[in-house]
């Protein structure tokens, strides 16, 4: 199960389409044609600060001779020391008047401190065609763009220095892949789908509140009753799937970087006196992802990740859980760095309670009413690209609606992002 590349669109798909408005100015991808007087070319670069400190950001300017919009930018810069490449997410936009791209640089955490280098520069023009320049000046121009005749300038003006970073709230959600589908960013939401037959999508998102094309990326998904996504629970730079079938086996699904899957693991026996099961990033502070789990009896227990796909000894983290009819981690939800956890109560109520970063709570309070009427209900990481994680939910006329996040544990807004998403049996 699990094994197409998500680059590949399948014709499953095409029922959906018809029936999954995505609104908002949102829509899909348009599809990939001609774009004849595009020719970006590098004229100035620059990074800001040159070293960069707790947090692993920097800000970053690019002007471009072109004569177009550019819908995306990614920078690929190599470690001096290891000679890893990491190939991140450029979060920015393109200002037509002045041909500059101004954007942020996000490194993920656990990325060895030195020095990067710029190698190569890759333009998206908004129909989806490409070219690419590397560190030596050649030009990677795939489906012939006309390129000026001005030479680009160097990358060197892009090269950093990444000292001492902070490992700070690591994402459980997705990620979406870049550049072709040539990297991974694990910084923006997507959701996974399961529909009747079992076959698996993933809805990916631009990183500002817009949606992606969706893909197909397995089928007989259908033999489980709990799917979620578990960020990189075996510490490979990838962001990975938990699943539970009906026998109580959890399942592994390691991403394989490449819009794949490496083989599945069975991390887990027993796990059917579960009623429900969630990924709950570090809850416990030791650099590794965690899982919560809950008895029927209303017991919450914490498995604690040991970084390589196992788990270390569980305990007990709470009493009472059984009068909540959903329940999952929206990641950091109030801005101390820690992730928390956010529970529907029978009578609709949101209540939020606030991981202490080390196994424990700090308060709860209610956040939010009425919120029987959703069906599903989960965490979508950052859906805007605010730096506030954002909650998603499906009502029971099947709209998706986004609730944004303010980034101190209440609510900046909220609105209908989809139609359509009832006919799903899963969301996560």
């Amino acid at each position: 199960m699990g094994t197409t590349p998500l680059r590949r669109l399948r014709t499953w798909l095409a029922a959906f389409v018809g029936s999954i408005v995505l609104v908002g100015g949102l829509g899909f991808a348009p599809a990939a044609t001609a774009d004849d007087t595009f020719a970006p070319v590098p004229v100035a670069v620059s990074t800001t600060p040159e070293t960069i400190g707790s947090g692993g950001h920097a800000t970053s300017r690019i002007i471009f001779q072109a004569s177009g919009p550019i819908a995306d930018v990614y920078v690929a810069f190599r470690n001096t020391v290891t000679g890893k490449f990491h190939e991140q997410i450029t979060q920015g936009s393109y200002n037509a008047a002045d041909s500059t791209y101004s954007f942020d640089v996000f490194f993920e955490q656990g990325t060895p401190p030195g020095s990067y280098l710029a190698q190569y520069i890759s333009i998206r023009t908004a129909a989806g065609q490409e070219v690419g320049y590397w560190r030596d000046g050649s030009i990677y121009n795939p489906n012939g763009l006309p390129v000026s005749g001005t030479a680009a300038v160097p990358l060197s003006a892009l090269d950093f220095n990444y000292d001492t970073p902070v490992d700070i709230d690591r994402p459980h959600t997705t990620g979406v892949y870049r550049g072709g589908d040539r990297y991974w960013d694990p910084y923006t939401m997507g959701l996974f789908i399961r529909d009747s037959w079992g076959r698996l999508g993933l809805f990916p998102t631009g990183g500002n509140g817009t949606w992606q094309q969706a893909y197909e990326v397995g089928s007989g998904w259908n033999i489980f009753n709990t799917m979620f996504t578990a960020g990189d629970f075996n510490s490979d730079g990838e962001n990975d799937v938990i699943a539970r079938d009906s026998a109580g086996s959890l399942f592994l699904y390691p991403t394989n970087g490449w819009g794949g899957w490496d083989p599945r693991q069975q991390i887990g026996w027993g796990w059917g006196i579960f009623s429900s099961i969630f990924a709950a990033d570090d809850f416990n502070g030791d650099g590794n992802n965690d899982l919560l789990a809950r008895k029927t009896n209303g017991e919450l227990v914490l498995y604690p990740g040991n970084g390589h796909g196992g788990f270390l000894a569980p305990f007990t983290v709470g009493w009472g859980w059984n009068g909540m009819t959903s329940i999952f981690s929206p990641g950091d939800f109030d801005g101390d760095r820690k992730p928390d956890v956010l529970a529907r109560d029978s009578a609709g109520n949101l209540v939020f309670y606030g991981g202490n970063g080390s196994g424990g709570w700090t308060s709860s309070r209610v956040i939010g009413q009425g919120w029987n009427a959703i069906t599903k209900l989960g965490g979508a990481g950052d859906f805007d690209g605010d730096g506030a994680n954002d909650v998603w939910g499906i009502d029971t006329s099947g709209q998706m609606r986004m609730y944004y996040g303010n980034g101190s544990g209440g609510w900046k807004s909220f609105g209908v992002v989809g139609w359509g998403w009832g006919g799903f049996n899963a969301v996560f």
